[in-house]
């Protein structure tokens, strides 16, 4: 770094270029079509430097944004950035390419200034439907990535300006919501071009070198900053192990196991002894596995400063070829955010006598999940010009965040990886035959403790329609699998689905609840798990015990 700037331009820069992930953020959500992305956040955006190096993100869902740099890694081999051109604009889904799953799109733009090229933008959206066997693209019971939908290569989607029709046209054809999806990537692409003028006045102030410079010093300083951290947790092996179910091949649980090795200010993360893949959508790939990895390092060494890819210098991650967490072409992986936000809850489970006033008993990662598509046959809509009568719905309802030594457990939040928000009920019923009858707190759900668990949230939908494909799932569904306690803790309460609830035709799913068909008037309950507790449940003071009761959270 030159002599030129000192700490403060490069905080300054720092925030500079988050702000202009931001404002790509605030572009894409506000162009998009789709409620997954306008309401429920489930996108992500960031900057990259032309050695593949994350430089900035935006505050939406980190098990995306830390899959973009495994992505841009692999489209760089396969197109150099040489090939790259002003006005490109280059996509690619393949889980086995760098991607997460065929539903999240990853597209990235070059930035040049001056004739050079000086930055990447990236951005990467959640697309309700890609084509596939069922409406929403997946089903945890499907075996292979092909019945997933449409799989892009690295290629080009926009060659210097001019979009690539034939592709467009083949997506168009492909998927159940083409406008919806061809939107949806327009508004992609909206936030890598608001990124390439606010990344071009940057560099009308600071010239090329000085971005460089910054943006180097940027990263450096990430590394220095989680190598100290590291370093006052102390040499030595941590280990861990969290189950989860599979209810689809077998009714044995899903082992996620982890050592955490520190020496020094550095942190070697082996999955050794992690479940073999399987013939389901769980499988984890390589890009999630990192990116939740690196998520709970963070969660414990820098969650004051902006991330970049300096703060994962420090840190060495490796699975089984073959394993749950690493699987090979062509296992399916739709499902994978299930076992990634089980990876993130493993490390932070391993690390936590280690960073014992950094950590918190354990979160729901229940992500009680409803997909549900068909058409909408009521006479009302029918009667409606225009209105389209095919719909696709996504739905997540939140959880409890684990009890810690400064406080209570957050409740109805979305944890681990995801923070994507409940669907309103506004919006559902707008644009589906979906009616929600009640969303609630769900009293006694966040574990016992010195400071309790937070409370989940439990939703109860109905169908309006004929009829409608519809699948749910979910864990933390049972004993050994709920929500961990700390410190003589009480473990958080279960996730839960019924169809029907209260009625002679009641049914509770299981956890995997692979596509089905349900009939006008039926009813799902879901409900999502609560928080661990922490500490002894003794040691809760008695007016923190009269507020429970009167708030109703016991």
């Amino acid at each position: 770094m030159t002599a030129t700037y000192d700490t403060i331009d490069r905080d300054i820069f720092q925030y500079q270029i988050v702000g202009v992930a931001e404002e790509m953020s605030r572009a894409l959500r506000r162009s998009a079509y789709s409620p997954v992305i306008w309401d429920m956040y489930d996108y992500a955006c960031a900057l990259f430097s032309t050695q593949g190096d994350m430089l900035a993100q935006s505050r939406t869902i980190p098990a995306q944004l830390g899959t973009m740099g495994t992505a841009l890694n692999h489209m760089i081999g396969v197109i150099p950035l040489e090939e790259w051109r002003p006005g490109d604009v280059l996509v690619c889904n393949d889980p086995y390419r760098g991607c997460t799953h065929t539903m999240d799109i990853t597209l990235f733009s070059p930035i040049f200034s001056g004739g050079e090229l000086i930055a990447i933008s990236s951005t990467i959206a959640h697309h309700i439907d890609i084509g596939g066997a069922v409406p929403c693209s997946t089903s945890v019971d499907l075996g292979e990535v092909f019945g997933e939908g449409l799989i892009f290569p690295p290629m080009k989607l926009v060659d210097g300006g001019k979009p690539n029709q034939t592709a467009l046209d083949f997506v168009s054809s492909n998927v159940r919501d083409p406008r919806a999806c061809l939107g949806d990537l327009r508004a992609q692409i909206a936030g890598c071009t608001t990124a390439e003028r606010r990344v071009s006045e940057l560099t009308e102030h600071y010239g090329n070198a000085g971005f460089r410079d910054l943006s180097a010093e940027c990263l450096d300083y990430g590394e220095r900053y989680v190598r100290k951290v590291i370093a006052g947790f102390g040499d030595g092996r941590r280990e861990a192990e969290v189950l989860v179910e599979d209810g689809v091949t077998s009714d044995e649980r899903l082992r996620i196991r982890v050592a955490v090795e520190i020496e020094g200010d550095e942190m070697a993360i082996d999955f050794d002894g992690t479940s073999a893949q399987r013939p389901f959508a769980l499988n984890c790939p390589w890009s999630s596995t990192v990116s939740l990895t690196t998520y709970a390092v963070k969660c414990l060494t820098s969650p004051a400063i902006p991330q970049n890819d300096g703060c994962n210098r420090p840190v060495r991650i490796c699975a089984p070829s073959g394993s749950l967490l690493n699987p090979q072409r062509p296992a399916a992986v739709g499902h994978r955010h299930f076992i990634a936000q089980s990876v993130a809850d493993a490390v932070l489970k391993a690390l936590s006598p280690a960073a014992p006033e950094r950590s918190c008993a354990g979160c729901q990662i229940s992500f009680s999940l409803l997909f549900i598509g068909g058409k909408d046959d009521r006479a009302e809509v029918l009667r409606m010009p225009g209105r389209p009568t095919h719909y696709q719905i996504m739905d997540t309802v939140g959880g409890g965040m684990g009890g810690h030594s400064a406080g209570d457990g957050m409740s109805a939040v979305d944890v681990h990886g995801s923070n994507c928000a409940i669907l309103s009920a506004e919006v559902m019923e707008t644009l589906s035959p979906i009616r929600v009858l009640r969303s609630s707190l769900v009293p006694g759900s966040g574990g016992d403790g010195e400071h309790r668990g937070g409370l989940a949230i439990e939703r109860d939908y109905q169908l309006l329609s004929e009829s409608a494909v519809f699948s749910s799932t979910l864990q933390q569904a049972n004993d050994d699998t709920a929500p961990w306690s700390a410190r003589g803790g009480q473990p958080g309460g279960k996730s839960l689905a019924v169809l029907n609830p209260g009625t002679e035709r009641e049914r509770v799913l299981a956890p995997r609840t692979p596509a089905m068909t349900v009939h006008r008037g039926d009813t799902l309950r879901l409900r999502a798990a609560g928080g661990g507790g922490f500490g002894d449940p003794a040691a809760r003071k008695s007016v923190e015990r009269e507020r429970d009761r009167v708030e109703g959270l016991v």
